[in-house]
């Protein structure tokens, strides 16, 4: 039997499944919130009882959250096992992909050149990591990281082992990490409305970057 036929309502279910877990907690935490900050008037009893249910939707959504990290990981690294035993990499790909590894030796800092790859599928993300941790396994020690994003793209069926191979990198050899996305000429700031402190508009400001990273990292 088909998966589909298994489960003939799988986007139903998934909606049904965020409703519970995520848009009814934070739905009570915000009434209850909103409720103690425009009422002023509430007895002791009323404010406290508002406060056990924020509470509550808090722990749903903590728990909730972890639920869903230990879901997404698990996947990742199952794909990751599944693919191990694929075969090897075509040469020509593991020479396009390690090409894009430079080491900056004098500043202590790898340059990873994610400019203009499209990752399509998981297989491409595993395939283009496998040559990077070769590489800095290699080099037996841990690194600066500065990454080019410029015109990457990651499509939605990558995004889960885009994360976990790029947690895995910064947490095995990563001593700080700065992004940049460089516009071209008479292009806007593409990161002007990104919340990230360390992706920025010009190689020259994410080594400025790293540069304030490795003062800090002295004091320490």
């Amino acid at each position: 039997m088909s998966e589909d036929k298994a489960n003939p309502y799988p986007t139903l279910a998934l909606e049904t499944k965020v409703e519970e877990d995520f848009v009814a907690p934070l739905t009570a935490i915000r009434g209850s919130l909103e409720i103690l900050r425009d009422i002023g008037e509430l007895s002791d009893g009323e404010r406290q009882k508002f406060l056990d249910t924020a509470l509550r939707g808090c722990a749903r959504l903590e728990q909730s959250v972890r639920e869903l990290g230990a879901a997404v990981y698990s996947a990742a690294e199952a794909g990751e096992a599944a693919g191990a035993g694929a075969g090897d990499l075509e040469t020509e790909d593991h020479r396009q992909y390690a090409a894009r590894v430079h080491v900056l030796g004098d500043i202590d800092t790898i340059e990873i050149d994610y400019s203009g790859l499209v990752f399509s599928s998981s297989k491409i993300v595993d395939d283009f990591h496998e040559v990077v941790e070769e590489l800095l396994e290699k080099s037996g020690r841990k690194w600066y990281f500065l990454v080019n994003y410029r015109n990457c793209s990651i499509w939605p069926e990558a995004w889960v082992a885009f994360a976990h191979r790029g947690k895995k990198v910064n947490v095995n050899y990563s001593l700080g990490t700065v992004r940049y996305i460089e516009p071209e000429d008479g292009e806007a700031d593409p990161t002007a409305d990104s919340f990230d402190p360390d992706l920025f508009a010009s190689r020259a400001t994410a080594l400025a970057r790293l540069d304030e990273l490795k003062a800090a990292g002295q004091r320490l």
